[in-house]
């Protein structure tokens, strides 16, 4: 049994990283190419990189197979925003403290960021969002 958490947990890192990137790369070309403000920056790589954790957490790291119908799928999704909504809200204030008052390297926070996040969402997502039935 202990193999398997951290068999889990690993691949959770990997994905975690690759949502990771998805946020970072996100949040760079809407702030520094686009020119948008911080904070809605912040906010359109977290939709991102949370859509794309959705299907990869389902489908590779919890493997979540249960009874799919028509109405599973939107619960669980609306489920895993509501719970991310949360670690979003963390990004939004650390980035704001960090970038917008105290005017720190953005790239940097953003990274520092995004381990808070993922933390909160792979307890999230283990206990809540795709535990075996």
């Amino acid at each position: 049994m202990g193999f398997r958490i951290q068999k889990d947990f690993f691949i959770y890192c990997i994905f975690g990283a690759m949502a990771t990137f998805v946020n970072m790369l996100s949040y760079e070309v809407f702030y520094s190419f686009l020119g948008l403000p911080n904070t809605p920056s912040v906010a359109l790589a977290w939709f991102l990189a949370v859509t794309f954790a959705f299907f990869t957490n389902k489908y590779i790291v919890f493997r979540s197979k249960g009874k799919e119908n028509i109405h599973s799928l939107p619960v669980q999704l609306l489920s895993f925003y509501l719970c991310r909504a949360a670690s979003g809200v963390l990004d939004i204030i650390i980035m704001f403290i960090a970038v917008d008052i105290f005017s720190w390297n953005h790239t940097l926070w953003k990274f520092i960021s995004n381990l808070a996040m993922g933390i909160c969402n792979y307890i999230a997502g283990k206990i809540f969002i795709f535990k075996k039935s």
